[in-house]
């Protein structure tokens, strides 16, 4: 049996949810709000559980909640606020519009968990950054982007020791595991 790894995670839900014209986060998902299925999803694995966010609504899902220390980054915004705000070398970090993301997906994450900055997702479609394993010690790296005005995500993990972990089996299993609900037509088809 492999040792366990202490792991913080964050649910990165401060996105501006423009496209969907409400807070996706809100949104109902198997008789609850994404955001409490996401939370349940992670509880189990982590030892603590962080809304990154800007809505003080979240407040009643019970969970501490960590703004923002950047605006109009987008989604790196939330990864550095979390990264800072951890005590924890590693990090899981799962947007809450992807609710068809399961404990099998995470577990495999975690269980790659070495000598690496990053471990993300990547299968046919692409690489998946918003779920993923990130090291706090990656801080100076997100802090230098954004000051430079660089937000792109997909730069970040390029220069970092980052681990692409193949999931096309699992989305072979389960084909909808990183389906993301940006508009009403997407929530509409789950």
């Amino acid at each position: 049996m492999t040792q366990r790894v202490n792991i913080s995670g964050f649910i990165l839900a401060g996105g501006r949810s423009s496209r969907m014209g409400t807070d996706k986060a809100l949104l109902t998902f198997q008789e609850k709000p994404l955001l409490k299925h996401m939370i349940n999803l992670i509880e189990p694995l982590c030892d603590i559980v962080v809304i990154s966010g800007q809505n003080s609504g979240y407040s009643s899902f019970g969970v501490e909640i960590v703004p923002d220390l950047f605006t109009q980054c987008g989604p790196i915004a939330g990864i550095y606020s979390s990264l800072k705000h951890s005590v924890s070398d590693w990090n899981l970090l799962v947007s809450v519009d992807v609710p068809f993301v399961n404990e099998e997906l995470l577990q495999y994450l975690i269980s790659e968990a070495g000598e690496y900055d990053c471990i993300v997702p990547r299968h046919r479609m692409g690489v998946e950054p918003l779920i993923g394993l990130y090291r706090r010690r990656i801080l100076p790296v997100v802090e230098e982007m954004i000051n430079h005005g660089d937000y792109k995500i997909t730069k970040l993990l390029s220069q970092l020791n980052t681990r692409y972990l193949d999931c096309n089996s699992l989305v072979d299993k389960y084909p909808r595991l990183f389906t993301n609900i940006n508009r009403p037509e997407d929530y509409q088809s789950i």
